[in-house]
């Protein structure tokens, strides 16, 4: 008989892979200092621009997935069980693709909302994805930015926390695990959007019961992102900080607030199409409780302060550099 996932297990886990993440970004700046020593300064942004997608994929498989699977296996779990390897009907799957682009254009008002803020205090350096150039290129770039993160985070957030937190309760599990996943990106320019996602995302999983509604999602989301770098390519190529405008903050709220509205409307009509697939859990005890249970458990206090940390630092950084706008 298959045991069942624990919450204690699931922190431990999701410790775990936050520190081989922070150890695995030492160790990658590390190398880059040392080359650009070699090389000459300038040598130190072209490394991580020539090797981010072996560092991206480094991070999928071997700190994100292999932890997972050696984590299933020595605790004795039900791979079906829990990362819900049922069946996702033509249905819902097809309302998933059509909430991405309305739910893409809320999560982006969200983290522009942070970015127009902290562009006062600091220069906001511009990830460093490469821009596809050709179809090859592109191809190769759904495969890291959007396949890969499908299959492997899903299997985490979506499958080993999201079936550990339902003891808590189903529609708890939901907004617990979707707040891990926005710390999970270590990034605060990305914590409201990666946040309002996940809560879609686990609300998929869960009206389905089947994982393949968050895979599908969360690939949607990130390949939509890749497309539009490819076919936007020359606005959106070239710039070392991001810079917005009022203009382009009003816009923003303006498209995420339809956004929101449409997906409002869309998951009303996903509501109907999955009646009677979701198994709810109930709540086992009131917020207050939760609150106090989740925060107090030494895994969860070590991955907020380590956050905290890096946010510190983040900030202090962009500080130093100056603020872009007045």
């Amino acid at each position: 008989m298959h045991k069942k996932s624990t919450v204690t297990g699931a922190n431990k886990l999701f410790l775990l892979f936050t520190v081989f993440y922070l150890v695995f970004q030492i160790i990658i700046a590390f190398m880059a200092a040392v080359l650009s020593y070699i090389y000459g300064a300038d040598y130190y942004q072209r490394f991580f621009h020539e090797n981010i997608y072996n560092i991206l994929l480094t991070n999928q498989y071997i700190i994100i997935l292999l932890p997972v699977i050696i984590y299933m296996l020595v605790n004795k779990l039900s791979f079906k069980e829990v990362f819900r390897l049922n069946k996702l009907d033509a249905l819902p799957a097809l309302l998933i693709i059509l909430i991405s682009v309305p739910a893409l254009f809320t999560a982006a008002m969200l983290n522009t909302i942070v970015v127009y803020l902290l562009q006062f205090i600091g220069h906001i350096p511009a990830q460093p994805i490469p821009v596809p150039g050709n179809i090859k290129e592109l191809i190769t770039g759904l495969f890291v930015i959007a396949v890969s993160p499908a299959i492997c985070e899903e299997l985490l957030h979506r499958g080993i926390m999201l079936s550990a937190y339902e003891n808590r309760g189903s529609i708890k599990a939901v907004v617990i695990t979707s707040i891990i996943f926005g710390l999970f990106h270590f990034d605060i320019t990305n914590l409201l959007g990666a946040t309002f996602l996940g809560l879609l995302i686990g609300y998929y999983v869960i009206r389905t019961n089947s994982i393949y509604a968050g895979m599908l999602a969360h690939f949607m989301n990130n390949a939509i992102n890749e497309l539009m770098l490819y076919f936007w390519k020359n606005e959106s190529s070239g710039s070392e900080i991001i810079v917005i405008p009022e203009s382009e903050l009003f816009a923003s709220i303006v498209y995420g607030i339809g956004g929101l509205i449409l997906v409002s409307v869309l998951i009303a009509v996903f509501c109907k199409a999955t009646q009677g697939k979701a198994k709810y859990k109930p709540p086992v005890s009131n917020v207050k409780g939760d609150l106090v249970s989740i925060l107090s458990h030494w895994p969860i206090i070590s991955v907020l302060v380590l956050y905290i940390i890096i946010t510190m630092f983040f900030i202090s950084s962009i500080i130093s550099a100056g603020p872009t706008l007045k």
